[in-house]
């Protein structure tokens, strides 16, 4: 049989960046019309919005690589064949029209009542001045048509900091953009009052979505993987199909038993990296799905190194889709051209020493590619170098050990605790709206931490919390002022949802929520404030930070790594602080024991125990 070449295989690579053969993953680029899109919502929240009477203006923004342009070729598609499915050469005549009128100089469609339809593919290509007055037109489309503009949120406030400025013939209309991108921050609404502008962020999209489908990255793997089997034809009749670790990735993740567990694996730790702060983009997701699945390797790749052994099994351990997930081989340049790389890294099992998985883990059940021939860290070690040499050998041993276990365990409620996240699970349990309200233990130790920010560390479970003194969060001195004393009861902690709905005042599910594929990635302590007249202070926490709180709660605190966290959630805390307590009496903490200041006649100052 001959070595064949896998077309399909050669697809999935294009959206690498790594190799000068390889296009970037947009869509502008794309040759292969015949492969479909990701039904994501925001295609069905943009057709609603188009057909609302008040619409004027619809705003795309977010990083590059979130599919702006790829959401306004599949809206242009949808209007054209109305209930009908879309074709290829639909798709490729939308792509045609969309270079040809992407700078919203003419309708390039029209809305199914028929609104002419103006597109702005990238407001990036225009000057900020130019930008500005794209703007200002577009607020008032031409024939009382739509006007959707594709643009990132640094070069949009650009352009509307650019029309602000009056003195320069700015005319202020276009701040009203980046006060309804701000009430998208601070309240999850996506539309104006007067329901004429939308700005959709979709910096909030999520490739694994808290949904029924899970998002983009489930919906990748099988259509990588499990559709279509005539994809992978070719490679039955492969001379080098015993030894491919493509293929044995593509088997490992469509296996019947065990298939949906990986896949569902790999969806958290997409998951769990969007919790922790990550940004990851449509094409970061796809880039990092390719790579994971071809381990970094062409059929030509494979090719030679069956020709130099068709035996030879050793080689193979990297490019497994548990080890390249985690970008090993490629180089710093190479992993910031796909920043997700950092983020999943970051969450590595592989990292992660404990005990109960350590104990069951055994080299010999290390699959059909073990990592290294067992003989090379059993022998016997004479020198130094032989010592650290086999001590590289182990860890390396252990650490694809531990990434395999991870990915193949059917225990998914240990997961956030192997990715080095202990407060995972109760991170997530705060967006479960059946939680029991009697149970405290988040609040506690959200509290606890930031009791633990400001220098307080006291033993055991407190009805109240402190909140001390600004002039103090940096003192490290035995005393410190309390400005302020918060009983416990009134403080809750919410979820993303919750908080936007407490903003606003209402109970109803924010838009941003229906917008975009939605993840909760933030949780919110919630304080009352010192006046009564005043809003509640919010403490946003996404999964890194709370693991820290947690960890700080518990004691342990690294001041200098983590200065710039202090900082921000020390700047939150002095919002707390009470300014206009005028009685002759100060609260101080020396150590852990509460003493309260008085002054006495003839300004003495007298101390006793709180």
């Amino acid at each position: 049989m001959p070595l064949e070449v896998n077309k399909h295989v050669q697809r999935i690579r294009r959206y690498q960046p790594f190799d000068a053969d390889t296009s970037e993953m947009i869509y502008e680029l794309q040759a292969d019309w015949t492969q479909s899109l990701f039904p994501v919502v925001t295609l069905k929240y943009l057709l609603d919005a188009i057909e609302r009477p008040t619409t004027k203006t619809i705003v795309l923004t977010g990083d590059a690589g979130h599919g702006k342009t790829s959401l306004c070729a599949s809206l242009l598609a949808e209007l054209r064949v109305d209930a009908e499915p879309i074709t290829p050469e639909v798709r490729k005549a939308v792509f045609l029209e969309l270079s040809g009128a992407g700078d919203a100089s003419r309708s390039i469609g029209q809305t199914r009542s028929g609104r002419p339809l103006y597109i702005l593919s990238d407001l990036s290509e225009l000057s900020p001045q130019a930008g500005a007055r794209k703007l200002v037109e577009l607020l008032d489309p031409p024939d009382e048509g739509i006007a959707i503009i594709c643009a990132n949120e640094g070069q949009l406030r650009k352009c509307v900091a650019e029309d602000d400025n009056l003195g320069k013939g700015g005319t202020g209309r276009a701040k009203i953009l980046v006060k309804t991108l701000t009430e998208g921050i601070v309240r999850g609404q996506v539309t104006d009052p007067d329901g004429t502008v939308t700005v959709i962020n979709l910096n909030y999209q999520s490739v694994a979505a808290d949904s029924d489908n899970g998002g983009l990255i489930p919906w990748v793997l099988k259509q990588w993987t499990t559709n279509q089997w005539s994809r992978w034809k070719p490679c039955e009749t492969c001379d080098a199909r015993n030894v491919c670790p493509i293929l044995a990735n593509r088997n490992e993740l469509n296996d019947l038993t065990r298939g949906p567990q990986r896949r569902a694996a790999i969806r958290d730790v997409f998951a769990a990296a969007e919790r922790t702060g990550a940004v990851i983009t449509t094409r970061q997701a796809l880039s990092v799905t390719s790579y994971m699945l071809t381990g970094g390797l062409s059929c030509e790749n494979v090719h030679a190194k069956y020709q130099r052994s068709h035996s030879n099994r050793l080689w193979q351990a990297p490019h497994l889709y548990h080890q390249a997930i985690f970008g090993d081989r490629l180089t710093q340049q190479q992993r910031h051209l796909v920043p997700a790389f950092f983020a999943l890294r970051k969450l590595d099992p592989g990292k992660v020493s404990r005990r109960q998985v350590d104990d069951r883990l055994d080299p010999d059940t290390a699959g059909d590619f073990p990592p290294a021939d067992a003989s090379s860290y059993l022998q016997k070690v004479r020198t130094n170098r032989d010592v650290q040499k086999q001590a590289e050998q182990l860890r390396g041993l252990y650490t694809f050990l531990r990434r395999a276990d991870f990915f193949n365990s059917d225990d998914d409620t240990d997961r956030f605790a192997r990715m080095g996240l202990q407060a995972g699970d109760d991170f997530v349990r705060v967006q479960d709206k059946n939680r029991d309200p009697a149970d405290t233990r988040v609040r506690d130790r959200f509290l606890k931490g930031l009791e633990a920010v400001q220098g307080i560390h006291r033993a055991g479970s407190n009805p109240d919390f402190f909140i001390l003194d600004p002039a103090f969060f940096t003192h490290r001195a035995r005393a410190a002022v309390i400005s302020r004393r918060v009983p416990s009861k009134g403080v809750e902690v919410v979820d993303q949802v919750t908080q936007w709905q407490r903003e606003a005042g209402t109970g109803a599910t924010p838009e941003m929520q229906k917008a975009v594929e939605w993840l909760n990635r933030a949780i919110y302590i919630r304080i009352p404030a010192v006046a009564p007249d005043q809003d509640a202070v919010s403490v946003e926490a996404d999964l890194l930070r709370f693991e820290l709180l947690t960890r700080w709660a518990a004691g342990l605190r690294s001041e200098v790594q983590h200065e710039a966290e202090i900082r921000g959630l020390s700047g939150s805390l002095a919002e707390l602080a009470d300014s206009s307590n005028k009685e002759d009496e100060i609260q101080v903490l020396v150590g852990n024991i509460m003493r309260k200041l008085m002054i006495d006649v003839g300004d003495k100052i007298r101390s006793v125990r709180a």
